[in-house]
């Protein structure tokens, strides 16, 4: 592993990241690596034709994908090797009727998606991005949109009326996290919202049939520390684990197995979605990949390992009685295996034991991670995918700090590490 390497692929994270501001941008993101690496588009609408070593993937609904590279060996006979992710991050998502004034301010009502940390959007440059319906003749179709300059801010209230802020403040999302977008004397509505996306897509503004856009900071990604051991930016939970999983794939030398990325939505809100983690989405995949044989699909789950990767808490130094003493994970210091006595995380003793071996043949440091009795961690799509497909699991992510702030730290090195575990996991 040579510093340069770590270094480059951590500043194709940071570029990943900086062009995906919501999960449909970062599919679009993941798709533009995959036909760069020679993977062909399917339709789920379609008859598929494959053969041994193709190349596919197919996109559910803009902003959950899944991609794979088909193996020599039938998958009843040898199984699936699974990595699964998600697009989506904690934000804030513009209501269908947001534009009001207010004192003179122009302000767009928001609505909270996941647990984002409030204060961490405030006095921030913010942008919007997301999906609007766009009439087509007698159809529509769906265009991504990025606005990509500063339109809005979330600014606090200052000090001097608010002695305690430093003590101890609740923001409440329907009164005072409300953001800024301008001044005016005239009154302003929700045609503004449908004349900035139109200017954006150059289309006219009544051609706008529907849209869901989320805020974004607007700050780019950084590398930092005394000798670059730091990356931050937004959404790195999860996109880091997209890239690297999507990376991983296109590197994989498996030619056995049929091995598969999955990147779901909707993970931070329960995943219970036409393509979140607990849909059919995975299962409807792997039914064509057999042939759609019950008996094939059944055989070859039962040969199957399943990864879900996912963001881990490292030891905060400012708040280390948080964490269990015994089972403290560090930065950089490799991928990280959550378990959980209430099966919030999938991790068995026998998905950790394969994931160990495999990275001890590759000199991968890993470490464990297991929360305090008396703090309740969170879950993510390892535990749903173990239940809906009786599939092996082990949950994993590489540990940062903030998580599900609007800029979150992670280790340069550690993301390096866990693309080449994933590799390994392809490829085993």
């Amino acid at each position: 592993m040579e510093k340069k390497d770590v270094q480059t692929f951590a500043k194709e994270l940071n570029s990943f990241i900086d062009s995906s501001p919501t999960a449909s941008h970062c599919v679009a993101e993941a798709e533009k690596i995959l036909v760069s690496k020679g993977f062909r588009k399917l339709e789920e609408k379609d008859a598929w034709k494959l053969k041994k070593g193709d190349r596919f993937y197919i996109i559910r609904h803009e902003s959950a994908l899944i991609a794979g590279i088909t193996g020599k060996i039938e998958p009843e006979r040898s199984g699936f090797r699974i990595i699964g992710s998600h697009t989506d991050s904690p934000c804030f998502k513009i209501k269908p009727k947001s534009v009001f004034v207010r004192e003179g301010y122009i302000q767009l009502s928001i609505e909270v998606y996941g647990g984002p940390m409030y204060a961490s959007w405030t006095d921030r440059e913010l942008s919007m991005a997301g999906r609007a319906v766009v009439k087509k003749g007698k159809g529509y179709g769906i265009s991504l949109v990025d606005l990509e300059k500063t339109v809005l801010m979330i600014p606090q209230l200052a000090i001097h009326y608010n002695r305690e802020v430093n003590d101890s403040f609740k923001l409440n999302p329907q009164e005072t996290l409300i953001p800024v977008c301008g001044l005016t004397e005239e009154p302003a509505g929700d045609d503004m919202i449908k004349d900035l996306i139109a200017k954006k897509l150059k289309v006219k503004s009544s051609d706008i049939l529907n849209y869901d856009l989320e805020l974004y900071p607007l700050q780019k990604g950084s590398i930092w520390g005394q000798n670059g051991e730091f990356i931050s930016n937004r959404g790195i939970d999860n996109k880091s684990m997209v890239h690297a999983s999507v990376s991983a794939l296109t590197e994989s030398d498996r030619s056995d197995s049929t091995v598969i990325a999955a990147l779901y939505d909707n993970e931070e809100v329960g995943s219970s979605t036409t393509n979140g983690g607990n849909s059919s989405f995975t299962q409807d995949i792997l039914e064509r990949l057999c042939g759609f044989s019950r008996e094939n699909y059944l055989r070859a789950v039962s040969l199957s390992y399943y990864m879900s990767a996912d963001g881990a808490h490292a030891i905060h130094p400012n708040y280390s009685s948080k964490f269990d003493n015994l089972n403290k994970v560090y930065i950089n210091r490799g991928p990280v295996i959550k378990i959980n006595a209430n099966t919030n995380y999938a991790t068995t003793p026998e998905s950790s034991a394969v994931f160990e071996m495999i990275c001890q043949k590759l000199n991968i440091p890993y470490q464990k991670f297991v929360n305090r009795a008396d703090v309740r961690g969170g879950g993510t799509i390892g535990s749903l995918i173990a239940t809906n497909l009786g599939m092996r699991t082990v949950d994993v992510g590489n540990a940062m700090l903030a998580m599900h702030s609007a800029r979150e730290t992670a280790g340069t090195k550690d993301h390096w590490l866990m693309k080449e575990a994933m590799k390994g996991f392809l490829e085993f």
